[in-house]
């Protein structure tokens, strides 16, 4: 649901993100199919669809399920505007600070701030 545009300045300032519509095989993937592809490829999820996703980090964070590599709620408070892609993209790079490790967010949930 984030523009590319705003994985293009986190990649510039040297973070390891992608967008879902840059990759193509990811566009209109299941929710639950996009968790498990990220996953394998240790990549946090950052999301404002908290209704879809919650209930499903809560089946996959349980003992015997493959888990997640993390979500990042955004709050609806946010605009997802062209006019607001330099505060959304700073949002995030603090998240990306706070979690720094591929695996520092694995089966867990933070929200934007």
């Amino acid at each position: 649901m984030l523009s590319p545009a705003i994985a293009r300045v986190l990649r510039e300032r040297g973070h390891d993100v992608v967008a879902v519509k840059e990759r193509a095989e990811w566009v209109g993937m299941a929710d639950d199919d996009l968790l498990a592809a990220a996953r394998r490829e240790g990549r946090a999820i950052a999301t404002k669809n908290l209704r879809d996703f919650a209930p499903l980090h809560a089946d996959l964070v349980v003992p015997g399920e493959p888990g997640h590599a993390g979500l990042v709620f955004i709050p609806t408070s946010y605009r997802l505007t062209k006019a607001s892609m330099g505060s959304l993209a700073a949002a995030l790079e603090r998240v990306l600070a706070e979690f720094p490790d591929d695996d520092s967010l694995a089966d867990g949930i933070t929200w934007l701030s």
